[in-house]
């Protein structure tokens, strides 16, 4: 194997200022900890997707398959310069050698961790808040060498030792400033070892990593035993308080035909035992809520932190690529009993007497509120829509299944921009078992008729949702190097093994 890694810091769901929820979609398979507070995804370097932004003292590590004397790889970045930044190289935590993106400007490769002794420093600088790719090839070792590019261009060559343990290896990587720092932030990491015929040498092209998520359904055979419509996870710090009588809505457009069946929400840092809410299902009228589609019955009483599911009195279908507004109506004031989504400020909100029902019409709404955190429970949505969202929706959107042999392909759109070379393509799976005993599953790559699994083989799976992945260095079609088209035509998906 050369490939080792790859993360292109897209698939944690949309800009997200929740440091626990980071902390969380990061350690869930891909990072093995993250130390600190101050972990936020932001837009991205690159012109796809999203990227990490880390704060002063903070850190994301990663656990690698074994021992490496020699590791090569890459990332984009963009830093302020006012403390040193940049990435370690460690030793079951104890970090052997670091690349440091320093407050100067230059670059060092340094003994120890991000303050160690300086090996060698670079006279090539970056200016402040601007965008590059740097690269390194580093060996481990009491004489270790090492060699840094920036944008393709090689800026220092050296040797010294590049330990800081007993032993000429590292199994860890991190990403991390220094105390007293003000942010950095990555985007379009790789790591490769020296080993195998690709993938084995610094790439010097500032690669891009785009990552793909399921557009329609190719052979699929398991069961959708959960779908949404809209998002279930909080991505920014909001919450609110809710008015006496109030009417509070949100727009959603489903990317596929459905059937909403109710309406949930997280509540917010204070529940209400006795507070009277009721569902409500609204058309799109001119960007604005209009007729009442559908309302549910009286709920009583919500308990802080806690989704609550309200079914809707009559289930209505959905139009792909149709807006409509979803939300709830509250019978007395409360404070934080709203969770926000995100920070678009896409909701609205009329008073609406509680005990007059559900208005056929929505009343006048005040705009530019708070966007809720309402989501519709779905059903009738096809498999790729179940496994499609970002972040990931846990039991809230999935597809299962338990019969050895079976297999879900799906079909992902084009790559968004022409990519001259393809040097590696990785199917990552979020996947958890929910019955008793061993279980296995392989995530699958199809290109042409032949449908491999890639590095990985059969994974056995844990009881909480995790990224699993499995590389595809070359097209298992013909073991030659990736071309554009037929990684436009492949499927991936994942297949039960036992």
């Amino acid at each position: 194997m050369a490939l080792l890694f790859m993360d292109g810091f897209d698939k944690y769901g949309g800009i997200n200022s929740i440091d626990a929820n980071v902390i969380a979609l990061l350690t869930a398979g891909e990072w093995t900890t993250a130390g600190g507070s101050q972990h936020q995804i932001v837009a991205p370097l690159s012109s796809t997707g999203y990227s990490l932004q880390l704060g002063n003292s903070t850190s994301i590590t990663r656990t690698l398959p074994a021992n490496y004397s020699r590791l090569i790889g890459g990332m984009r970045f963009s830093s302020p310069l006012s403390f040193n930044g940049g990435l370690s190289f460690l030793d079951v935590g104890t970090a052997q050698a670091s690349i440091t993106i320093n407050s100067t400007g230059t670059f060092s490769v340094r003994n120890g961790g991000l303050a160690g002794t300086a090996l060698g420093t670079s006279s090539a600088t970056v200016t402040a808040n601007t965008t590059h790719y740097l690269e390194w090839d580093i060996t481990l070792s009491n004489t270790g060498s090492f060699q840094l590019w920036l944008d393709g261009v090689s800026i220092l060559s050296g040797s010294g030792d590049t330990t800081g343990t007993a032993n000429n290896y590292a199994n860890q990587l991190q990403l991390a400033l220094v105390s007293g720092g003000n942010t950095i932030i990555y985007d379009d990491l790789y790591l490769f070892d020296a080993t195998g015929s690709t993938n084995n040498a610094v790439l010097n092209t500032s690669p891009r990593i785009e990552t793909q998520f399921p557009s329609s359904d190719g052979a699929v055979q398991s069961a959708v035993g959960a779908a949404v419509v809209g998002s279930t996870l909080s991505r920014a710090s909001v919450t609110g308080n809710v008015l006496v009588n109030t009417l509070y809505l949100r727009p959603v457009t489903p990317a596929v035909n459905c059937t909403i069946s109710s309406i949930g929400f997280l509540v917010g840092a204070n529940g209400n035992p006795s507070i009277n809410f009721r569902p409500v299902i609204y058309t799109n009228s001119g960007s604005a809520a209009g007729t009442l589609l559908s309302a549910g019955s009286t709920i009583v009483g919500a308990t802080a932190g806690t989704y609550v599911i309200c079914p809707l009195t009559t289930p209505q279908a959905l139009v792909a690529g149709t807006t409509y507004w979803i939300g709830i109506m509250v019978d007395v004031a409360q404070t934080n009993f709203l969770t926000g989504t995100d920070a678009n400020n896409n909701g609205v909100r009329a008073t609406s007497t509680f005990a007059s029902g559900a208005p056929g019409t929505a009343p006048a709404m005040t705009t530019g509120q708070p966007s809720w955190l309402f989501f519709g429970v779905v059903s009738g949505a096809s498999n790729f829509y179940s496994v499609q969202q970002n972040p990931p929706q846990g039991q809230y959107s999935y597809v299962y299944d338990a019969t050895v042999g079976h297999e879900d392909l799906y079909n992902f759109p084009a790559l968004t921009s022409t990519a001259p070379i393809v040097y590696a393509v990785a199917v990552k799976g979020n996947i958890a078992k929910s019955d008793a005993g061993a279980k296995t599953m392989s995530l699958r790559t199809k290109s042409g008729a032949t449908d491999n699994a890639g590095s990985a083989g059969a994974m056995a799976p844990g009881t909480s949702y995790a990224w699993m992945t499995s590389l595809s260095p070359t097209d298992p079609a013909t073991g030659a190097a990736w071309t554009l088209a037929a990684l436009n035509a492949a499927q991936a998906g994942v297949r039960i093994e036992s």
